[in-house]
């Protein structure tokens, strides 16, 4: 009898030493995911930084409509923004903004437009990765 419970025992100890191992590989499998995404989501913040820090340089001049890749460090990151006719309107602009953070990368296009002695953002939308 006194076997028997052992066998028993150790059977319960080894399915939840099983369950153990199974539950920690999936805890690391969500933690590298959730820090994935986290980067990802740092970095587009970083672009639109980019994009600000654009619509700042332009700042009321109409005649600020391009300009070379200008680099900044933000948010222990690191965005590259440019400005370009790009084929629009004298009175348009298109800006590609890309933020860098842990790796992850991400573009964000603008086009501004010169209104009312300004420039204001008509149109933005975040180029998809590979």
């Amino acid at each position: 009898m006194g076997t028997s419970k052992i066998v028993m025992l150790s059977g319960i100890y080894l399915i939840l030493g099983m369950y153990t191992v199974g539950f920690t590989s999936a805890d690391r499998n969500n933690s590298s995911i959730a820090e994935s995404v986290a980067n990802s989501v740092q970095a587009e913040q970083i672009a639109r930084t980019g994009i600000s820090l654009a619509m700042t340089k332009m700042g009321g001049s109409s005649s600020i409509n391009s300009y070379t890749d200008q680099n900044a460090s933000v948010m222990n990151g690191s965005v590259v923004y440019s400005a370009s006719p790009a084929g629009l309107p004298a009175s348009q602009s298109q800006v590609t903004s890309t933020g860098t953070f842990s790796g992850k990368t991400v573009t964000i296009k603008a086009v501004f437009s010169y209104e009312r002695n300004r420039w204001r953002v008509i149109r933005m939308y975040v180029v998809p990765t590979a």
